[in-house]
């Protein structure tokens, strides 16, 4: 298993048993909770830079820089519209565009329930166990994918906070089902996102380039280095330094930094991802 998974395993079994505390103390357990899991998503970002394209990608998911709080709530409701109807939301915008009335109750059902959570309404439970969906939508990539129906039992029981003793073979079944889904969706979602968007590309020296499109807002490329982290953000010929142990200094990143993917100018590593209409 990547060491990573069993950080992020405690982590979730701790949201778990803060969420369990009595009402008088819950929220401030819960706030405690998610500000540590925010801290150690920068950590294991910066201690493993594959981990920003994860197996949930296909459900809005980031890279180091944080999304705006709209964006926040644009991907959550990706990630609750999978939950509810395991297809992702583009998928069934492409479809509602086309006509589909299916596609269009789901959108409409979703937004509703999503409306009723924001002012602390009750809405039916997802249909999937939502406490091992997501260890294990977590985990594929990071090892979980790869073990015996003993070993994922094994690993459950130590990771998942249901308390409960698991299974193997509805586990593995489980597993089989969400690996299936996730792998669907992920398909659907790089059909529709444009070719040069889907890759990242490796430099020099350690540099990593990858392009994220906001849903709302302009779209940037991030600039990561392994074992460093986020350094640069770059919009058209425009750069923003994030780290404050970056390799390059104004005015030097300007020729510098392109040079690390054979490139001559930030606006030609910029459109190396997004060309000009």
């Amino acid at each position: 298993m990547h060491p990573a998974f069993i950080e992020f395993g405690e982590l979730h079994r701790k949201l778990a048993e803060a969420q369990k505390s009595p009402p008088s103390k819950r929220s401030e357990a819960v706030r405690g909770v998610v500000a540590a899991s925010a801290e150690k998503r920068d950590e294991l970002l910066r201690r493993y830079p594959e981990l920003s394209r994860p197996s949930w990608a296909h459900v809005g998911g980031a890279g180091y820089k944080g999304p705006s709080s709209e964006e926040k709530v644009t991907h959550v409701l990706d990630w609750y519209f999978f939950k509810r109807f395991r297809i992702p939301l583009r998928l069934a915008l492409e479809k509602e565009s086309r006509g589909d009335l299916k596609a269009h109750k789901q959108i409409v059902r979703a937004k509703d329930e999503f409306w009723q959570l924001g002012h602390g309404l009750r809405v039916a439970p997802f249909k999937v166990n939502e406490t091992h969906s997501d260890l294990i939508e977590v985990g594929l990539n990071l090892g979980l994918g790869s073990l015996t129906a003993e070993e994922l039992a094994d690993c459950f029981d130590y990771l998942c906070p249901c308390g409960k003793e698991h299974d193997a073979d509805a586990l593995k079944k489980q597993r089989g089902r969400v690996k299936k889904q996730l792998q669907t969706a992920w398909e659907n979602t790089w059909r529709l996102t444009p070719p040069r968007e889907r890759f990242a590309v490796v430099g020099a020296n350690g540099y990593i380039a990858r392009p994220y499109r906001p849903s709302k807002g302009t779209p940037y490329v991030e600039i990561s280095r392994w074992g460093k982290g986020l350094e640069y953000i770059v919009q058209g010929s425009a750069i923003s330094g994030y780290s404050e142990d970056c390799e390059f200094r104004f005015p030097e990143v300007i020729s510098h930094l392109p040079a690390m993917f054979f490139l001559r100018s930030l606006e030609e590593l910029f459109r190396m991802f997004f060309p000009a209409d």
